[in-house]
């Protein structure tokens, strides 16, 4: 008995109808914000710790703002005790110091290591700043 052959040249109408929902969904998301970064005129400076502890701050965007800055600004107003190195990089953030347990404070941006210092960083707005004891 020959075997009726199926019509894959159509689609059916249950695979619009979850396309049409998808498409509705991934819009609505987009128009909320949800794949949005941080919005142009603030800057956010995260200070993970290595420990599940984590300090987390934003600023205005200003002229001239460096990542540095943003850390002098963390210290200032919140007492994140602050002890560099050379040309600023950091050598202590609270009381996790580089070196201790063979790790050592990385500075990200974007989510990109960096390996010039946060004193020559100018940020523009839009930025996310990672200071990690790892």
């Amino acid at each position: 008995m020959p075997r009726a052959k199926k019509n894959t040249d159509k689609l059916d109408s249950k695979t619009i109808i979850w396309f049409g929902v998808g498409a509705i969904l991934f819009l609505s998301l987009l128009l909320t914000g949800v794949f949005a970064g941080v919005p142009e005129d603030e800057v956010w400076l995260t200070i993970d710790f290595g420990d599940g502890n984590k300090r987390n701050f934003k600023t205005s965007a200003k002229e001239g703002i460096t990542a540095w800055d943003m850390l002098q600004q963390a210290n200032a107003v919140y007492g994140i005790q602050l002890s560099v190195e050379n040309h600023f990089a950091p050598k202590a953030i609270g009381d996790k110091e580089s070196g201790h347990d063979g790790k050592r404070w990385n500075f990200y941006l974007n989510g990109r290591v960096r390996r010039e210092n946060p004193y020559e960083t100018k940020l523009l707005g839009g930025e996310k700043i990672l200071f990690k004891f790892e």
